[in-house]
């Protein structure tokens, strides 16, 4: 086996991440030459025990004091000793493609599960050769951008379906306006896939987003961008979605039949005063002009047989009047008044009484 006397690596593919120097018998005083974009480790048993920057080193037992102290090197001479060297390159390495398509993530306002797609480039360099070494290539013997780009592929779907979801619920972003927020975006994955990176001496650069798209076949999309486009209406007009719901409960009570339930429509005025209390002052903050409100309508109780029936609208007496149920002498009670009348002395009651009937024909 030959004594070697002069250690380097003549890089010639940039893609090349480590290189083994193929002998391990070294000699004291040979020497030893370390690139600009390179860093070497020297290993003894599977033990790190020396590292060199760039430059020309040669080597002694000064500059390898914790392998002298392993094998007890002499301090002179030709002596031979075995051990690993291994080399790093500490280029950038730039447009790193990723990409991923099926992710699904749950929308924060609607909660209902979307199907994405995304892309984009990232770049790396290697910060720590000695870890980088121990905890990725251990005993494989080489290293290049792909097997790199295999060992995070999943580290980098995992980071962007988290960040994308995390990002949206905590900025109040809908998937309408994630495409003004790419920067941002891309700042928060790389942050958190920097940490992924950090367990083996690598550092990210230059994480970006290309594009993000959603299945728009995709029925939870289709749901969402309606709830968007109903979210962007209502706040034109101030109204949140509760508020809608509200309004919309009112409009189906107030359109219930049962006129003769007055529990119901109790319930359906008081929904509806509540609404509409709501829904002027949305209106009214919006510089939207807001009509009057409408009369409030009067509904009575009738006296007939000695039983209480009822209320009726006054519509619904004016048919009672036609069919002669009911006349001047019967005694009626307004919802919310204080005490019975006759319809002679209720002035509503005898004017539409007076219009409906006409006064008794003259004596012949």
């Amino acid at each position: 086996m030959p004594i070697i006397k002069s250690i380097y690596w003549e890089q010639t593919d940039r893609e090349q991440l480590v290189y083994k120097f193929p002998f391990n018998n070294v000699t004291m005083g040979s020497v030893l030459t370390v690139n600009d974009s390179q860093e070497a480790f020297f290993f003894k048993s599977g033990t790190l025990c020396d590292s060199f920057t760039s430059g020309r080193h040669v080597l002694s037992s000064a500059n390898l004091p914790v392998l002298q102290k392993l094998i007890n090197l002499p301090s002179g001479g030709d002596t031979t000793f075995t051990a690993e060297i291994w080399f790093i390159s500490k280029l950038d390495k730039r447009n790193m493609l990723w990409g991923t398509g099926g992710l699904r993530i749950v929308d924060p306002y609607f909660q209902i599960p979307l199907k994405l797609s995304s892309r984009g480039q990232y770049g790396f360099r290697i910060s720590d050769g000695g870890l980088f070494l121990k905890k990725l290539i251990g005993t494989i013997g080489f290293a290049n951008t792909d097997l790199l780009e295999d060992q995070f592929r999943t580290d980098v779907i995992e980071a962007v379906k988290v960040t994308i979801a995390k990002f949206m619920k905590e900025n109040d972003v809908n998937i309408n306006e994630l495409g003004s927020e790419y920067k941002a975006l891309s700042k928060a994955i790389s942050k958190n896939l920097q940490l992924s990176f950090d367990e083996y001496g690598i550092e990210l650069l230059n994480f970006n987003i290309e594009d993000i798209n959603f299945d728009e076949n995709d029925k939870g999309y289709q749901t969402v961008m309606e709830g968007i486009a109903e979210q962007a209406k209502l706040n034109k007009l101030g109204v949140n979605y509760l508020q809608q719901k509200q309004i919309d409960i009112a409009q189906a009570a107030a359109g219930n039949e049962g006129a003769g339930n007055f529990m119901g429509i109790g319930m359906g005025l008081g929904m509806g005063n509540s609404v509409g209390g709501m829904v002027s002052n949305a209106i009214q903050q919006s510089g939207i002009g807001m009509p009057p409100p409408p009369p409030p309508i009067s509904s009575y109780y009738v006296a007939k047989d000695g039983q209480t029936i009822g209320p009726f609208t006054l519509p619904q007496l004016r048919d009672m009047m036609l069919r002669k149920e009911i006349d001047k002498q019967t005694y009626v009670y307004q919802v919310g008044g204080s005490a019975w009348v006759l319809v002679e002395d209720e002035p509503r009651l005898s004017q539409m009484f007076n219009g409906l009937m006409p006064p008794p024909p003259p004596m012949v």
